[in-house]
């Protein structure tokens, strides 16, 4: 059993919905060996703060087949930069998926583009992208986004 597997155990609730690994440091290939765990599939919060995942472990977990009944995903903290936002904000894999939390990442205008851009944020209730470095071009595109009209929880604060 790998380190991957005990966390999922230990983390899991026990009905299987809610995934807590915060401040669990698993690193990029926890992060990408985590996206290929069948255990994931009744998984509707995944809350990865402080992982330190980076772009590529978002990425695995924005393609990973295993995540589809997730509802919220909290990547707070990660180092997680435009790449990583970018997958996320157009993941075909997250049908239910209404409320995202990247908070305290790198993402540039280029994410903000992505998750203005994708029709996938039409769905999204909260959107927190708080502490990120994208510029007033940025906000701009969220801020005038159609695609994010319904979001109830828009949080952008660029410093």
């Amino acid at each position: 059993m790998s380190k991957i597997d005990d966390l999922i155990k230990e983390c899991i609730s026990p009905d299987g919905t809610v995934l807590n690994l915060r401040d669990k440091f698993v690193g990029l290939r926890g992060a990408i060996e985590l996206a290929g765990k069948p255990q994931l599939a009744n998984v509707k919060e995944l809350i990865l703060p402080g992982i330190m995942c980076l772009d590529e472990g978002a990425e695995a977990l924005a393609a990973s087949s295993h995540l589809t009944n997730l509802e919220m995903i909290n990547l707070n903290h990660n180092d997680i930069g435009d790449d990583g936002a970018i997958a996320i904000a157009n993941s075909t894999n997250f049908p239910k998926l209404t409320s995202i939390s990247m908070f305290g990442n790198v993402i540039g205008d280029a994410g903000a583009k992505a998750f203005a851009d994708s029709a996938h944020s039409k769905k999204l209730v909260k959107l927190d992208l708080y502490k990120n470095q994208f510029t007033p071009a940025g906000l701009k595109l969220l801020t005038e986004s159609t695609n994010l009209k319904n979001c109830e929880e828009l949080e952008f604060y660029r410093e």
